[in-house]
């Protein structure tokens, strides 16, 4: 267990670092104006799958608990500098409205999630806030492609560093979460219900 939880970790960290490189050397924006919403999405069902369906992934996260992942969304934060940056004139309103206070709102329940008794209600709100938080990324990511799309250039922020890390990491492994969170939802009610 400690091993597969050992490669997921080495896994996160090189994609990581491969997504710095990448906004580094400013890829995002060099790609076709339809190139980047489908490797995004490209990037987000291969984790996703991989993470139900490759052994030593699927065990490392089985042995994570929704606590655990639920604190990784802690840093969906970031939307408030997406808030910042549309004040300055540097991100469309758009996008920084909606994907900035959809991440505040989702990481402010996470947090809430983090500090609430196990039990029914825990289960019952955990449900709701996954739902909510993946259709956040799921907004988000469709009007970074639209705004791309429309107004070239308007997202020219979320190409290079720091921000190249959200569509090419982070939104991934925090999509990829939401389901591992559905499933372990899922299948706690029938171990209850059994």
């Amino acid at each position: 267990m400690r091993a597969s939880l050992l490669r997921l970790l080495v896994l996160l960290a090189v994609w990581g670092l491969a997504a710095a490189v990448a906004g580094a050397l400013h890829l995002l924006a060099r790609l076709p104006v339809f190139a980047g919403p489908l490797l995004i999405a490209s990037l987000t069902a291969g984790f996703s799958v991989a993470l139900t369906r490759v052994n030593g992934l699927k065990a490392a996260v089985l042995a994570l608990s929704p606590r655990t992942i639920l604190a990784l969304h802690l840093i969906r934060f970031i939307g408030a500098y997406f808030l910042w940056l549309h004040t300055q004139g540097r991100m469309p309103a758009e996008f920084a409205h909606r994907a900035g206070w959809g991440d505040i709102v989702a990481a402010a329940g996470a947090l809430g999630l983090l500090c609430w008794p196990e039990g029914a209600s825990f289960r019952r709100i955990l449900f709701w806030w996954n739902l909510v938080g993946a259709a956040d990324l799921v907004l988000a990511v469709g009007t970074a492609g639209w705004l791309t799309v429309t107004r070239p250039g308007s997202m020219i922020e979320i190409t290079q560093l720091p921000l190249a890390l959200i569509p090419l990491w982070a939104v991934p492994v925090l999509f990829a979460s939401h389901i591992v969170l559905y499933r372990a939802w899922r299948d706690q009610g029938r171990s209850t219900a059994a």
